[in-house]
């Protein structure tokens, strides 16, 4: 018998190809790359957000086929729409579901959509503008009390405050704790110090380049905690990010050009105010209508918006099926270089996926992965078979390949 198998699964949010030029320089990101090989310019799924992009990762499926199809839930009318954050929301088969059927133990902190899986040692990710006992008490429902009490109780030094680089120092130090003490076959854990910095300073801004160090620093402390722990057994890890992340210098809402073409009314607080309204998702937005004999009129709306305000183009038909915006929005649009639709931002993604330098990575080393290589292309979709053959787990359906184990 072999020795026994262990997988990392590490995502870097917001990382995009130029920030790995910057990762290349720092030490243990480097000294990974050396030990494995790199898929670069890889191309990320509509709608290029974080929940849809991790479920297509855990899923190996687009998101027509998986379900989840946006961060926010659709709530025309609610200030601050729900998450995605149940994994019952998930219709098809998670890596994390399949390790389970085969004996395997997971550690899943802070990914995306894991509110109530079945997961062996659980600390979901909770996001939204909700209160901090709401959020707790989701934590604790959807995840694994013990794993968390004690996440909370050996490592809560390290959260001092709940925002960022104090979330991902307390996840990480959280994650070499589970490392030492539960010895899982497989762990999940999200990091989001980028995706952070970019939204509130820029891309390539200093503060983006702070968080790419942290974490270099936070690769290392995993580094070091497999060596402790695990000195005689074979381990691989999958570093990855989910979309990159454009520059932003103004914001616009369309749902202010529908109400002056009198298709959203009054308050807007409740659904009969709305004959048609626009989803806002970042770099993209989807018009949903809700008075079918209001068609005509939206209809008008969008096409003198396209022409009258900073929309790039309207999403193609393929690419509303495969993203699953199809089953029921009217149309989808593309904000123009510099914009985005909804929340003022300095960063923001959510884009097409043409867009030069909005590519996500991924980073391979252990057995059975070629040393000191680098490739371009694939889908993150790819991520899933790649992490199943690692792990030695019957594939199933999935619309990725592995394209690094020859398997």
């Amino acid at each position: 018998m072999g020795n026994k198998k262990h997988l990392l699964m590490v995502s870097l949010d917001a990382v995009d190809n130029s920030d790995v030029d910057f990762l290349m320089q720092l030490p243990h990101f480097s000294s990974l790359c050396e030990r494995g090989t790199l898929a670069r310019e890889v191309e990320s799924v509509l709608v290029s957000n974080t929940y849809v992009v991790h479920s297509s990762i855990i899923t190996g499926r687009y998101p027509n086929s998986h379900g989840i199809t946006e961060n926010l839930l659709t709530q025309p009318g609610k200030d601050n729409p729900d998450w995605h954050w149940d994994s019952a929301d998930i219709k098809v088969p998670t890596l994390y579901e399949k390790a389970d059927e085969a004996g395997l133990s997971v550690c899943s902190i802070f990914y995306p959509v894991t509110c109530g899986a079945n997961i062996r040692w659980n600390f979901p990710e909770v996001p939204g503008k909700i209160s901090f006992l709401e959020r707790a008490v989701k934590i604790f429902k959807g995840g694994t009390p013990g794993f968390i009490l004690s996440s909370l109780l050996h490592y809560g030094k390290y959260l001092r405050h709940i925002s960022e680089p104090y979330l991902d120092n307390f996840t990480t130090q959280a994650a070499c704790g589970a490392i030492h003490r539960n010895n899982p076959d497989l762990l999940l854990l999200h990091l989001i110090d980028v995706d952070d910095h970019k939204h509130r300073f820029g891309p390539g801004s200093p503060q983006v380049h702070d968080a790419l160090r942290r974490h270099d620093d936070r690769l290392g402390l995993l580094i070091d905690a497999v060596k402790n722990t695990w000195p005689d057994e074979e381990v691989s890890f999958l570093i990855f990010s989910d979309h990159g992340c454009l520059k932003v210098h103004s914001n616009f809402d369309p749902n202010d050009w529908l109400r002056q073409y009198g298709l959203i009314h009054g308050a807007a607080r409740q659904p009969e105010d709305f004959d048609a309204f626009f989803h806002n998702a970042g770099g993209t937005s989807f018009l949903k209508i809700v008075n079918s004999e209001k068609k005509a009129d939206a209809v008008r709306a969008v096409s003198a918006l396209l022409q009258e305000l900073p929309v790039k183009r309207m999403l193609t038909e393929e690419e509303m099926q495969i993203s699953g915006m199809a089953a029921q929005f009217y149309c989808g649009i593309e904000a123009s270089e510099g914009y985005c639709f909804g929340e003022e931002e300095k960063g923001q993604h959510g884009y097409g996926l043409l867009r030069k330098n909005y590519w996500p990575f991924y980073l391979a080393s252990g057995s059975g992965i070629a040393k000191n290589k680098v490739i371009k292309g694939g889908c993150v979709t790819d991520i899933c078979p790649l992490a199943a053959n690692i792990l030695d787990l019957p594939l199933w359906a999935m619309d990725g390949q592995d394209r690094l184990t020859g398997r």
